[in-house]
């Protein structure tokens, strides 16, 4: 919006700052010092001055000798630092937000400030230099844009007179994204093999066997309980995850992109399920468990797979035989599912169904490693 030609307007004159008052207002034009520094914050609290001085002028009670307005230019209460803001902040929202986010979010974001030298508002540039540089480029993003939210509600009441961190959590990252690395047909045989000959780990073939045949996602697997499944094996219902997270693993409504998805069971996957079907099972009852009874875990599955200490799983010492190369997470049975679908011709419409994806997810991140068709000969 343009200014009246009647409002004050602020300059800086070297490293100060200045207002020049037209002459409606005393007769003549008038340019004061107001002794503070030339800096975005002390020009934000210039500018609420000017205001308050133009209110007084339409309203009447401007003061021509400019007597009153000599010691209004006092620097802005900015001494309160970044932390303290946010310490306000976060009290401020103790009870809207969960205890995990409390303790996770809030007073990780809040040691990271402590810990860091520069704390006030003026030095925001060099915060900023300070967590990109020390920091994980995800860590540092959820500092500033933690700090950004402090910042905007400390502006809307007052507290300062602007928002220096306003658009400084984007952070280009580096990193590329990981190439999505399927097992081989030889490989993946390796790994149920290795399953089925392990003392410690032979009961976690079937859920082996059954990440390679359905692709679905750990935690989907781990949730499924024989009501998940109809009475004729034909159909798997996909509607829960056990998921990690503060206080440990607990069962969540619903999967990653949807309220729940149907899997149709091909004859590979019918014979799997009958033959860890108990002839007495309750609803509740976990599909894949361990010998005891016990549900397969997270944990069980990373110690078998990857191993625990200083003793490898079952697929990392694969990976250190040189049996398959390179070493690659549990995940990768997902990638390594869908990779061979597209490769016997399902449509990736279909598959996105099938494993909870988008079918623009399916041609973006797995169209390049399917196998190349040869060019046909033409007449």
């Amino acid at each position: 919006m343009k200014k009246s030609k009647n409002s004050i307007k602020i300059i800086a004159r070297g490293k100060m700052l200045s207002l020049v008052i037209p002459k409606v207002y005393c007769g003549a034009q008038k340019t004061i010092a107001v002794g503070i520094s030339n800096n975005q914050e002390n020009w934000k609290f210039a500018e609420l001055k000017a205001k308050q001085m133009e209110v007084d002028f339409v309203s009447g009670h401007f003061d021509i000798t400019l007597k009153k307005y000599t010691n209004i230019f006092q620097p802005p209460p900015l001494a309160i630092t970044i932390p303290e803001i946010y310490l306000e902040y976060i009290n401020f929202r103790k009870n809207q937000v969960s205890a995990s986010t409390w303790k996770c979010t809030y007073q990780n974001t809040l040691n990271h400030l402590i810990a860091c030298p520069y704390k006030l508002l003026s030095e925001s540039l060099k915060l900023r230099d300070w967590v990109v540089q020390n920091r994980t480029i995800d860590t540092a993003k959820r500092i500033l844009m933690q700090i950004n939210a402090a910042c905007e509600w400390a502006l809307e009441r007052g507290k300062t007179f602007s928002n220096p961190f306003r658009g400084k959590a984007k952070i280009k990252s580096k990193k590329s994204k990981p190439k999505i690395h399927p097992f081989s047909l030889e490989e993946k045989n390796r790994i149920i093999e290795g399953f089925k000959e392990s003392e410690k780990f032979a009961d976690l073939l079937p859920i082996i066997k059954f990440f390679f045949l359905t692709g679905c996602r750990t935690g989907e697997a781990l949730a499924l309980q024989w009501k998940h499944i109809k009475a004729d094996r034909s159909i798997i219902r996909f509607e829960e995850v056990i998921v990690l997270g503060e206080g440990g693993a607990s069962r969540k409504i619903g999967t990653k992109q949807s309220a729940g998805r149907d899997f149709p069971c091909n004859e590979q996957l019918k014979n799997l399920l009958l033959s860890i079907r108990p002839d007495k099972r309750q609803a509740t009852q976990a599909v894949f468990a361990r010998a005891d009874g016990s549900p397969i875990s997270h944990q069980d599955l990373r110690t078998a797979w990857y191993g625990k200490g200083k003793t490898p799983g079952i697929v990392k010492q694969l990976a250190i035989n040189a049996q398959i190369e390179p070493y690659r997470p549990q995940y990768n049975t997902r990638h390594t599912m869908i990779s061979q679908c597209l490769e016997a011709g399902v449509p990736p419409t279909q598959i996105a169904e099938w494993v909870g994806n988008s079918a623009e997810i399916i041609f973006r991140n797995y169209a390049g490693i399917i196998n190349k068709a040869s060019v046909p000969e033409f007449d």
